[in-house]
């Protein structure tokens, strides 16, 4: 975005860009112009949306890093903040929206498991002779004022890392701490741990605020020198940033550095990747279209009104997004999807053999489909076991590798002209604008035959018990493909369009295909969509629904109500097998 001018469907101030840590993750499926326009706090929508705010808090860290602080920064006894967590919501009196009961349980599970992993570490220090690190408040933040502005319009240039940050007691040594929900995150891309270690080599601990008149946030500032304490106020020598996770409290040093080091690293793999970031100008419709302030005037997005069948509510909602997947849990219960789908909180515990095998294959599958040229699975040697199985049970090993062999038999790519396009986990995404919600697909494979395009999934299964089944019901996704093709997603000819559905079974195969084309087909797929979108459009505080979904679900760990429903079920059959 080199232009002085904001780009359509925008509006405000160019002059401030800053920097975060999610902006140093390059990732082929975001969209350029979005991330540009992250980077410019002070763009906003040329029209604002009138939504209303969410019910629930949306933000999966934020009743933890509250309580951390209560903690670390204001002396507060542990059991004190956790009794404040759960009395107030979430909010600790401060006016912010409550969080759902089952980001509570889990947050008062990652506050136990974070505050063992710091104790850990303190106490590895304290054997070394080394002394524990202390709480810092503020962040440290790389600020660049200039004289005049430059040619992307800018007189300020702000970089953040956001995360747990703490000194060593004379502040030689400063440390942060990235925060991740499940297992501490060790591929963290090279730039964005490049961009930790110089932030809190060089930054300042400053502070920002808001601007209530202008309804944006405020250039941070520097704190003055009297309200920092002695670890806060010294210059570092060296630098180390940790992954932590919330969920199993792992803690792994992604990065320890001197300050010159931090800056030759930052130079060498952040500043490259930050540049194509600011001045980024394709446009790439995904996930990221939700928070885009240009959504509005992206002619890359495709429009499908009405493509979920259902009304607008009568309360405006903020933009969102929804997928099959999203649709899917909802359906299953409203609690599941807020905690997995929008809030993303892990299980905590191990998947099932069936996943972990579905899983497997559809790994190899991705790295064959990949291929170029493309020339199919049927003339490829079996994987290596030791690779592509290792971490599968020797019977579930055996199935995994008897369903890539039935799909060798299946495989469309065999025979496919060098000339057509072959698209494996692409994202698709439409823009519905009654609901202002963007619809995201990615199927399995996507190729190009003869002028039109072809969506493949590949699905494993153990038995054929369901096949009676419609496809379109059995599946949602496929009936989530019928319409976005029907409305010209992913393009083409959509009379050369079609779906195929394949299922590997151990000892055999089936396969389906779909017609999107024709009339009874597009109707049945609006039903199905429509069933699943109706109560999810409406829905707002997401209660569990406990029934048969809950045996097995991967927010049980935090639904006290699934929880209850399955003991009292397990306490009946207990009964009714003692009274026989």
């Amino acid at each position: 975005m080199p232009s002085r001018q904001p780009p359509p469907g925008t509006r405000g101030d160019l002059t401030l860009i800053r920097t975060g840590l999610p902006l140093t993750r390059e990732d082929s499926r975001d969209c350029p112009v979005a991330l540009s326009v992250k980077a410019r706090p002070w763009l906003g929508p040329a029209v604002p949306s009138e939504g209303a705010r969410p019910a629930l808090e949306s933000f999966t860290l934020k009743p933890l890093m509250a309580a951390l602080d209560r903690i670390e920064h204001e002396g507060q006894p542990v059991q004190d903040v956790l009794e404040l967590l759960r009395s107030t919501r979430g909010t600790f009196g401060v006016g912010r929206t409550p969080a759902h009961p089952g980001l509570i349980e889990w947050t008062a599970h990652a506050l136990a498991r974070y505050l063992s992993a710091l104790e850990a570490t303190a106490e590895a220090r304290r054997s070394a002779g080394e002394p524990a690190s202390l709480p810092v408040r503020g962040e440290w933040v790389v600020r660049n004022v200039l004289r005049a502005p430059d040619s992307r319009g800018a007189t300020r240039y702000e970089r953040t890392a956001w995360g747990r940050r703490y000194a060593s007691p004379d502040g030689a040594v400063r440390e942060l701490r990235l925060l991740s929900f499940g297992s501490a995150k060790e591929n963290r891309p090279p730039a964005e741990v490049a961009a930790a270690a110089f932030t809190i080599a060089v930054g300042e601990l400053s502070t920002a605020g808001f601007d209530r008149e202008n309804w944006r946030t405020l250039p941070y500032s520097p704190l003055p020198p009297h309200r920092l304490r002695a670890h806060e106020s010294g210059r570092p020598h060296r630098v180390r940033v940790y992954a932590t996770g919330c969920t199993d409290g792992s803690s792994v040093l992604l990065t320890e550095s001197t300050v010159a080091e931090a800056e030759a690293t930052y130079a060498r793999l952040t500043a490259p990747v930050l540049r194509r970031v600011i001045d980024g100008t394709e446009r790439t419709p995904g996930s990221g279209c939700v928070d885009c302030a240009a959504l509005t005037a992206c002619a890359a997005l495709p429009r499908a009104p009405g493509l979920l069948g259902v009304p607008a509510p009568r309360t405006p909602r903020r933009r969102r997004s929804v997928s099959a997947s999203d649709l899917r849990a909802f359906g299953d219960c409203p609690a599941k999807y807020h905690l997995t789908r929008q809030l993303n909180l892990p299980s905590g515990r191990p998947e099932n053999e069936a996943i972990r095998r579905g899983r497997a294959v559809d790994a190899v599958l991705n790295e064959r489909h990949a291929l170029r040229p493309p020339n199919g699975c049927r003339t490829l040697p079996a994987p290596e076991p030791e690779g592509a199985w290792a971490e599968l049970a020797d019977t579930t090993a055996a199935t995994a590798a008897a369903m890539l062999e039935q799909h060798a038999v299946l495989c469309p790519l065999d025979g496919l002209p060098a000339h057509e396009e072959v698209g494996v986990q692409r994202q698709l995404t439409a823009y519905d604008p009654a609901l202002d919600v963007v619809v995201i697909a990615t199927p399995d494979l996507l190729y190009t035959e003869d002028g039109g395009w072809v969506w493949r999934e590949t699905k494993t299964a153990f038995s054929a018990r369901y096949e009676h089944r419609s496809p379109l019901r059995g599946y949602p996704q496929l009936a989530l493909a019928v319409l976005l093709m029907a409305a010209g997603v992913p393009g083409g000819d959509p009379r050369r369009g079609r779906i195929e559905l394949e299922i590997l079974y151990e000892d055999d195969c089936a396969f389906h295909e779909i017609d999107p084309g024709l009339p009874e087909v597009v109707e049945e797929a609006r039903d199905v969509i429509a069933g699943y979108a109706r109560p999810w459009s409406q829905e707002s505080a997401y209660r569990a629904t406990p029934g048969r979904a809950c045996s097995g679900c991967e927010a049980l760990p935090w639904c006290g109500p699934g929880r209850e429903h399955l003991a009292t079920a397990e306490a009946t059959t207990r009964h009714e097998a003692h009274t026989r």
